[in-house]
């Protein structure tokens, strides 16, 4: 049989509670299985499982674009959600994708909405795809949404190629000077340092701090990459808390270039959301709430959770909006001129095409900004290491003289 598996807490016949796991296909299935045992079901969730970092078997976002096209094209042929998952699944020859799809289309079977299906693989589609996804159930348009979705998949996949090509040569140089850097320090400057001691050579300051550290990251060099290692663990902890992943969002927003990238992105998926939603019937507040959800930032979601609170007030869209710091002004601008749901939902699609061509262009060009300070970076290290050696050279030539 195939199946899921289901972990599950329940009662037994003396009301003690029981853990364990069950394979079904379904919640309602591994319900009734449960009860057939003489047990009373408390709570049932699938179990997933976490797959390797590096493996061919891994679903990618490329699957799920891929998924996400052949559905829309489905659905656009008027085929029940449920079998054109299957057949789906069925055609596909990655065994972790056609287990996840079909799982997704029993869930449906047994009368789950399309998003609680997916719920359990949340860490694969991602926030912004479920979110996008609950507009279009409340709307009843997932053929239009899910061909979006598609292509904002292959946006976010084409987006990262061009960051990995264009962060590929300054890692690499970087990557370089940071190793001779590290030689430089740890072995070359100690044994200047030592020589022109022993010549009677007052060391620069400059030249003893760099002394120092040098052996002290020969002697302790395992406390060191303890250190960075705690650091790192830190650091992504907190990131994964709601504050955490506030404060680095609003640290990445306030990064020159950077931060415009995050914002254009973000804006056009806000907007391409809020279009879909008004176009389809939903109210404004409501639509601005769900892109706000679909933005994938939670600051975002805080400044589209307060504007649609001050709509509910009374307030008008022009204040409210002009209250907001994220939202950049032709997006303001666009949004206040729409008088209506249809004049909105167009102006929201203005501003999202807009903000993607915005993304795509800083996208683009990023290599261009990060050279020009590598190269002063770099220029920076390396001028602190030449004076630490240099420095002491001079004073012995005057000694000598």
């Amino acid at each position: 049989m195939n199946g899921e598996l289901y972990a599950y807490s329940a009662l037994d016949s003396t009301g003690a509670k029981v853990r364990g796991e069950i394979a079904a296909i379904g919640e309602q299935e591994a319900c009734r299985a449960l009860s057939a045992r003489g047990l009373t079901p408390l709570k049932v969730a699938i179990k997933r499982k976490r797959g390797p970092l590096f493996s061919t078997q891994r679903v990618t976002t490329r699957d799920v674009a891929d998924v996400t096209r052949e559905l829309a094209v489905l659905i656009e042929a008027r085929i029940p959600l449920a079998r054109s998952l299957l057949s789906i699944a069925e055609q596909e020859s990655k065994a972790a994708l056609a287990s996840m799809v079909r799982s997704i289309a029993t869930a449906i079977e047994a009368g789950e909405p399309l998003t609680r299906a997916i719920e359990p693989y949340r860490d694969v589609f991602g926030e912004v795809y479920i979110e996008t996804l609950r507009a279009a159930e409340k709307s009843g348009n997932l053929a239009q949404v899910m061909g979006y979705l598609a292509e904002l998949l292959d946006r976010q996949i084409e987006s990262s190629q061009q960051l990995k090509r264009a962060m590929t040569y300054p890692v690499i140089v970087l990557s370089v000077v940071v190793a001779a850097v590290a030689v430089i320090v740890v072995f070359v400057v100690p044994k200047f340092a030592a020589t022109f001691g022993a010549q009677g050579v007052e060391l620069p300051t400059i030249t003893k701090w760099v002394q120092v550290l040098g052996e002290s990251i020969k002697a302790f060099w395992w406390a060191y990459l303890g250190g960075l290692g705690v650091l790192a663990a830190a650091a992504i902890g907190y990131a994964k808390s709601p504050d955490g992943r506030d404060f680095f969002e609003r640290l990445l927003l306030r990064i020159p270039y950077i931060g415009s990238i995050v914002v254009s992105s973000t804006v056009a998926q806000l907007t391409r959301v809020m279009s879909i939603g008004l176009s389809s019937g939903l109210g404004l507040i409501e639509s601005i709430e769900l892109g706000g959800r679909a933005s994938g930032r939670s600051v975002i979601r805080a400044e589209c959770d307060g504007v649609a609170s001050d709509l509910r007030g009374g307030q008008e869209l022009a204040g409210s909006l002009q209250e907001t710091r994220y939202l950049p002004p032709f997006a303001k601008r666009m949004l206040v001129a729409g008088k209506d749901s249809t004049e909105l939902s167009r102006a929201c699609d203005i501003v999202a095409k807009h903000f993607d061509r915005e993304t795509s262009h800083l996208t683009k060009n990023i290599n261009t900004v990060i050279e020009p300070l590598l190269t002063v970076a770099m220029a920076g290290i390396v001028l602190l290491v030449a004076l630490s050696v240099f420095l002491p050279m001079w004073q012995m030539v005057k000694i000598k003289h």
